[in-house]
């Protein structure tokens, strides 16, 4: 049975998630610094998952020509006649092809184009009406998304079979016709905001730590923000719970190691993990003691730890082997760090909120449940 012949969701999404998941800690490692490393480093290795014969230029046509100008890859069907357009771009610039690239497929007759700069990748109706933004089907982000949300993205629309057989074709032209699509984006601002605030989310609080800085002219403390920030989700969050009483993990760890007023750098505490009662005289404390914890019975914690989407921002890792990886565009935050077991480290100039966040986050990895393995007293 040839790859493109294979049942179609009985593909080996094992293998690609795996390649997905790779793929994005390079990416975050700064490993893809052009166009070219890209094309070669993901784009490639991602259609050969895909079941397209990357070697078989008739199949996957590289620097394709339009007449008008080349596109960067035409994943052909049959051999030759071109399927997908997929154009590479530089880091961060995914878009600025995006007219030009629908200019070509529209005059081509192709029917599907995705634009990618590694991290994100567009998928694009060029035939269908409204603004170019209005025909994007769907943008995946492999920050935002689990390898495995990404991989079903990826075959669903990508995948030779369903490609050759047309039916990623229709299915991207369902989800461009469907009536909710701006409904359901709308429904979901609301859970999006508070999952970001709950988080502590960096660029969100830096972005407000700016404008309170060049409003008054003196800088304010990151937790001040970030409570600021979950103290505006608040409302949200027990109009939540009225609805639906059964409480998330991190709602959960919210009010354990916070109490009802805005929660301070130094609030003292204490934890019990796993039978074991520990002290902490702040979130730092809180969230080293966890770590080193639950790194001590298992060598691999750590590294698994490291892998979680939520310990990764967008440039940085709060979890990694060096320093560099916590701070890569701050040399002079590299020394506010904690050292952990196996010669890990942790980022500790962060918002309390990523703390909490990270708490969660491990608590998950080592498969334990909070309020039975792990409770939070404020002391």
């Amino acid at each position: 049975m040839t790859m493109s012949n294979r049942p179609q969701h009985d593909w080996n999404i094992t293998s690609l998630k795996s390649t997905l998941s790779d793929i994005a800690d390079r990416l975050r490692r700064e490993k893809f610094p052009n166009e070219a490393a890209i094309s070669q480093g993901i784009v490639l290795r991602v259609f050969q998952e895909l079941g397209w014969e990357t070697w078989d230029t008739n199949v996957v046509w590289p620097e394709f020509q339009t007449g008008e100008g080349r596109v960067d890859f035409a994943l052909c069907h049959p051999p030759s006649i071109p399927a997908v357009f997929t154009e590479v771009k530089q880091p961060g610039k995914a878009e600025d092809g995006v007219r030009q690239s629908l200019q070509y497929a529209f005059h081509k007759g192709v029917p599907f184009v995705v634009l990618t700069d590694g991290r994100t990748w567009s998928f694009y109706l060029p035939a269908e009406q409204g603004s170019y933004e209005d025909r994007r089907v769907y943008k995946l982000d492999l920050y935002e998304r689990s390898p495995e949300e990404a991989a079903e993205i990826l075959c669903k629309y990508l995948m030779r079979a369903r490609v050759e057989t047309g039916e990623a074709l229709e299915v991207a032209r369902k989800e461009y016709r469907s009536r909710n699509r701006r409904s359901q984006a709308k429904t979901s601002i609301p859970d999006a905001w508070r999952e970001l605030v709950e988080k502590g989310d960096e660029d969100i609080v830096e972005i407000l730590t700016k404008a309170v800085e060049s409003k008054t002219g003196v800088r304010p403390d990151i937790d001040d923000v970030a409570d600021f920030l979950v103290g505006l989700s608040l409302p949200a969050i027990n109009q939540a719970k009225r609805i639906n009483t059964t409480q998330s993990s991190n709602t959960v760890l919210s009010d354990q190691i916070s109490s009802r007023t805005p929660s301070k750098s130094n609030r003292k505490g204490s934890l019990v993990l796993l039978g074991k009662e520990r002290d902490y005289n702040n979130a730092t404390d809180a969230m080293v003691i966890v770590l080193r914890e639950l790194a001590q019975s298992d060598p691999s914690f750590l590294e698994r730890c490291s892998r979680h989407p939520d310990a990764q921002g967008r440039k940085r890792h709060y979890i990694a082997r060096t320093t560099t990886e916590l701070y890569p565009d701050r040399e002079d935050l590299r020394e506010f760090f904690k050292e952990l077991p196996g010669g890990w480290v942790v980022a500790t100039n962060i918002n309390n909120q990523q703390k909490k966040t990270i708490i969660r986050f491990a608590i998950e990895v080592a498969g334990l449940t909070f309020g039975k393995d792990i409770i939070m007293i404020d002391l």
